[in-house]
């Protein structure tokens, strides 16, 4: 399947056409926190060897780094850093690991996005790891651009003289911070206000995860009713990091957190206009 990535301020457009359909999937994987001890790079390397088998693509959301070790970072600490990047040049070299180990799935990946833990070092540190990993991606070949903490993918699929779109709205941490009741589940109700015209929302941070299908009325420019779903997704990530026995984790007293991504699968048939879409949480 042929396919195009471009980037404008705050949007992402993916262009794809095929025939005499469109069947494909969309790996979101986030939270990755790569050069942190606590990243479960088996798992990691699982899902994203699946997305390349599956030929898939890929969006890598925020927090790819964890990146907390730098000299201007205050919660800083040593014993969780991965030994092989405790060196002066810290961010350097995790970054170029960063490249070879997303090598082989280069020319799948889309796109990388912002997180928490890439602005804070862009503030301290003068430097953007996010693009700096984007640039060493195109240099394998990859048409993946850099996004924003917040911000729109629109996919575009061509099936012979059809034409329909899907409209990813893609924000770090949604609408609120984590609840250890709720799980952030209720960011869904502010952003079901502010951002009614997304057919999936997409959100990471708080290292949990949930599917929920919401459920809409509309009216069409004819003028007449129809029904369609909105899914909000949250995807955990691969830091178990309630493993480390004085970490942050350990002394809110949050427990343990499930560990993976989530999956889009979009079809689309030449004479049928609606694009279906089904989403799941691969661990």
């Amino acid at each position: 399947m042929d396919f195009t990535v471009t980037s404008k301020e705050r949007v992402i457009t993916v262009r794809m056409e095929d025939k005499p359909r469109i069947n494909t999937n969309i790996y979101l994987i986030s939270d990755a926190h790569f050069d942190s001890i606590s990243c479960d790079r088996k798992v990691l390397k699982t899902h994203l060897d699946k997305a390349l088998q599956e030929d898939a693509l890929i969006i890598i959301g925020g927090d790819w780094y964890d990146a907390m070790q730098g000299k201007f970072d205050s919660r800083r600490n040593m014993n969780e850093l991965r030994p092989e990047y405790r060196t002066e040049k810290y961010y350097d070299v995790v970054v170029d690991d960063s490249a070879k180990f997303l090598q082989p799935y280069a020319k799948n990946i889309l796109a990388v996005l912002q997180g928490n833990h890439e602005l804070s070092v862009r503030r301290n540190s003068n430097t953007d790891l996010t693009d700096r990993l984007t640039f060493a991606l195109r240099s394998f070949g990859s048409q993946a651009v850099t996004g924003n903490w917040n911000g729109w993918i629109k996919i575009i699929l061509k099936v012979y003289h059809s034409t329909s779109s899907v409209k990813l709205y893609y924000s770090h941490n949604g609408a609120s911070g984590q609840s250890p009741v709720t799980r952030g589940v209720l960011s869904i109700n502010k952003q079901a206000t502010y951002e009614p015209d997304a057919d999936i929302v997409w959100n990471g941070h708080t290292h949990t995860a949930y599917i929920m299908p919401v459920a809409r009325e509309r009216l069409s420019s004819h003028g007449n009713p129809y029904y369609d779903i909105a899914w909000y997704v949250r995807t955990p990530g691969y830091k178990r990091d309630w493993e480390i026995a004085d970490g942050y984790v350990a002394q809110k007293g949050l427990g343990p957190q499930p560990i993976g991504c989530a999956k889009i699968n979009i079809y689309k048939e030449e004479d049928y206009p609606q694009v279906n879409c089904n989403l799941e949480i691969v661990s």
